[in-house]
């Protein structure tokens, strides 16, 4: 059995994608062949909050080794919250004292936050242990150029600078890539060239139907609306940002036909964004509702920005009558919610760009075709095909989408863990042979 050390600031009991990724990896990774152990941080150390209650959904045999962190009451006072920063330094005494007293194979760091993938490179130094690095986005970015200035956060220069630096330096000795889409490993090798197309791999985020086998034994409360008011329910859960707001508008557009054209049907609709920011404190921090008023859909269109809990998001997926999958403007974006989005076999209104692995994805799982779009035809164009996709759900809400158990398990937690296993094999292989 070989072993695995994983370094993830963020992890159980937290709900944020990072941590998930992670614990659907560990769950599983014993099964082939690697024994994970992982390094985090202290859950009192979180600004999000967190649910005790996904402790229950994390495989009691992996081994967790929480650290201190740098209080982020002390580093908000100098600017800055971020986790990898704050529990760099104990994650680095933690990892240093493991690999000084027991043997590793490999060292796994999923990414956001950033910083912590310095210490694939530093350990690699003094160490010599191969490392593998997971984007879910990449460090390197010009998404908030493309924004006018004054969309734009305030240290947005120093962090592009940072990342441009440091980067290049924390992966030059990676064993190997692993991403949730080839595009984002595209992206990161554009600024890193002596890597190639065959030093990546993709691994999805994966469906874990444990999961929803745990939240319909133990249900919990639905803190956003109540599924037998008589209204007709659609859902977007998850962060929303600028690149997604040609698609919303192009959604609301629609809502506003079908006001006109069929007001039985579409005046019934309560659309819900929830969890649209990672904001600690994200219950005043609107991303979409000035585009809502912009409209004029705030009688039918609300936006609860705060993150609720992993479980009470799968809850609220399920109560759902549709559900809602806004697609980005740019063309590495992959959404984690989709996965859970089919194990809640509701409709799905989907709008993507048509280079998206999840417009396949959601075809071959019996999810019906998403609306797509592309550079030359933006969603602008799209506002009467998304009315029709619309009008259709609205008549067949409650008729939920089959499973396609053949299709879903290439896309099970399992299935991507196994995967990983297999990345982890050969990035020690070719290790071992360049030593």
């Amino acid at each position: 059995m070989r072993r695995v050390l994983i370094i993830a600031p963020d992890f159980v009991p937290s709900s944020l994608p990072p941590a998930l990724r992670i614990r659907f990896f560990a769950n599983h990774l014993l099964e082939f062949g690697w024994e994970p152990t992982i390094i985090t941080t202290n859950q009192n150390y979180y600004e999000n909050p967190y649910d005790e209650t996904n402790s229950q959904l994390l495989n009691p045999d992996v081994r967790v080794i929480r650290t201190s962190a740098i209080p982020s009451t002390v580093t908000r006072k100098i600017g800055f919250g971020d986790l990898g920063i704050r529990s760099l330094w104990h994650h680095w005494v933690a990892l240093a004292t493991l690999l000084q007293h027991e043997h590793f194979d490999m060292l796994f760091i999923s990414v956001p936050p950033y910083y912590t993938m310095l210490l694939g490179r530093l350990a690699h130094a003094r160490f010599r242990i191969p490392y593998v690095i997971d984007y879910i986005d990449p460090w390197v970015t010009d998404f908030y150029w493309k924004l006018p200035r004054n969309q734009r956060p305030r240290k947005w220069p120093l962090a592009y600078a940072t990342s441009r630096i440091l980067e290049p330096f924390a992966i030059r000795k990676a064993a190997h890539f692993t991403a949730v889409s080839k595009k984002t490993t595209d992206m990161v090798f554009e600024n890193s060239p002596q890597f190639h197309s065959e030093d990546a791999t993709e691994i999805l985020y994966g469906i874990e139907p444990a999961d929803f086998e745990y939240i319909r034994s133990h249900p919990c409360t639905n803190p956003i609306f109540n599924r037998d008011d008589g209204l007709i329910h659609l859902t977007y859960t998850g962060t929303f940002n600028p690149f997604m707001h040609a698609v919303a508008n192009a959604i609301f557009d629609a809502i506003r036909l079908g006001l006109e054209s069929d007001p039985t049907q579409f005046e019934r609709i309560r659309f819900h964004f929830i969890g649209t920011t990672y904001a600690p404190k994200g219950d005043l921090d609107f991303q979409v509702m000035p585009l809502i008023n912009a409209k004029g859909l705030s009688a039918y269109v609300d936006e609860h920005p705060a993150r609720v809990s992993y479980l009470e998001a799968l809850q609220i997926q399920i109560d759902s009558h549709i559900l809602v999958a806004i697609g980005s403007d740019t063309q590495h974006y992959t959404a984690s919610k989709i996965f859970p989005y089919l194990l809640s076999r509701r409709p799905i209104l989907a709008v993507y760009r048509e280079e998206s692995n999840l417009v396949e994805i959601l075809k071959e799982n019996g999810a019906g075709e998403a609306i797509t779009f592309n550079t030359t035809e933006p969603p602008a164009l799209c506002v009467h095909v998304i009315f029709e996709r619309l009008q259709s759900l609205l008549n067949t809400k409650d008729h939920p989408l089959p499973l396609a158990p053949p299709l879903l398990a290439a896309y099970t937690a399992r299935t991507m863990a196994e995967r990983l296993g297999g990345v982890f094999d050969k990035a020690v292989c070719q290790s071992a042979e360049s030593f």
